[in-house]
């Protein structure tokens, strides 16, 4: 796979794909001369077109088109499926440029309308700063092809130092990209994070490096259901108790890894018991929800949302008094 099959072009492409089957008949030696890739890439997209239920026809070698009843127009989606279109452009939205002008058109003619004709809706966070995907496609790159990265990057204190990294995932985390990296020759099966907006300079290394066991990757992400949880650190068993739409919240979604809800309670309350690596697994979830969730155990977390509570409240009072 070239560098140019990775990332982002890989989508736009099977958008674009999609897009003009739905006009007639496309040929996969045109297409790789457009797109620059090889054709083996072109069939993969093909493929990858066929299985998700857009079947396609063969009417001979090299030419594909869709099956007769099939269109872009006229495929029947249940609700589910809608649903999970609509969440898809929203993605595609935060991405912006030409992933999310192909994604257009493929909803408008999936459903026959625009997003917000839809009865679903997703509503959430947009993405502001472009800049977040910046490196992309060079880190996927990276990772597929086993290379080392020479990085500059700012650290959250601001400090900015030249390192080399071994890239072995992309994660996506609320509009933010990571890059799960190995230091270079220290503590291969050891892992830590940079945040992709973080990195100042990055240029692809001609070494490589072996790939590291899937278990130590794995130790690490574990079940992690946000950012602070792919970590190595020490398990936290951590006890919430919720009540009102708190606990409706907390009983209709996984938000805590490997998250336990006790059945409701006579006033509606349940009791919900998790293992975290961080407290910032739970804190952001405790602030917005206060008072309807409060902490049962650790006597720590207890503690570290009091103090987060007290320094908001100090800083309001230094601000009225400016």
């Amino acid at each position: 796979m070239s560098k140019k099959d990775s990332g982002d072009k890989k989508y736009y492409r099977v958008l674009n794909i999609l897009n003009r089957l739905n006009e007639g008949a496309v040929r996969v030696a045109d297409l790789s001369a457009e797109f620059e890739v090889s054709e083996r890439s072109i069939q993969r997209d093909i493929e990858r077109i066929n299985l998700t239920g857009f079947h396609l026809d063969n009417p001979q070698k090299g030419t594909y088109t869709f099956a007769p009843g099939v269109s872009l127009t006229n495929f029947n989606l249940s609700g589910e499926q809608l649903s999970v279109l609509v969440l898809m452009r929203e993605m595609a939205g935060g991405m912006g440029g030409a992933i999310k002008d192909a994604f257009d058109q493929v909803f408008a003619r999936a459903t026959a309308s625009t997003s917000a004709d839809s009865p679903f809706y997703a509503v959430g966070p947009r993405a502001l700063n472009p800049l977040t995907r910046k490196f992309y496609e060079d880190i996927t790159f990276a990772i597929e092809h086993r290379k080392k990265l020479s990085v500059r990057y700012a650290g959250a204190d601001g400090a900015v130092k030249d390192r080399v990294l071994c890239p072995v995932k992309i994660i996506a985390s609320e509009n933010f990209f990571y890059m799960l990296a190995s230091a270079d020759g220290r503590e291969p099966d050891r892992f830590a994070k940079y945040r992709v907006d973080r990195v100042k300079r990055l240029n692809i290394l001609p070494d490589e490096f072996p790939p590291p066991p899937a278990e130590a990757i794995k130790k690490v992400i574990g079940a992690a259901t946000t950012i602070w949880g792919v970590n190595e650190g020490k398990k936290i068993s951590v006890k919430l108790r919720a009540r009102g739409a708190a606990a409706d919240f907390l009983r209709s979604k996984e938000l805590l890894p490997g998250q336990k809800v006790s059945k409701p309670a006579a006033d509606g309350a349940v009791t919900v018991a998790a293992a975290i690596r961080h407290p910032m697994e739970v804190v952001p979830l405790v602030l917005h929800w206060m008072p309807e969730i409060t902490v049962l155990s650790p006597e720590t977390l207890k503690e570290e949302v009091a103090a987060r509570l007290k320094a908001y409240q100090a800083a309001q009072r230094s601000e009225a008094g400016n």
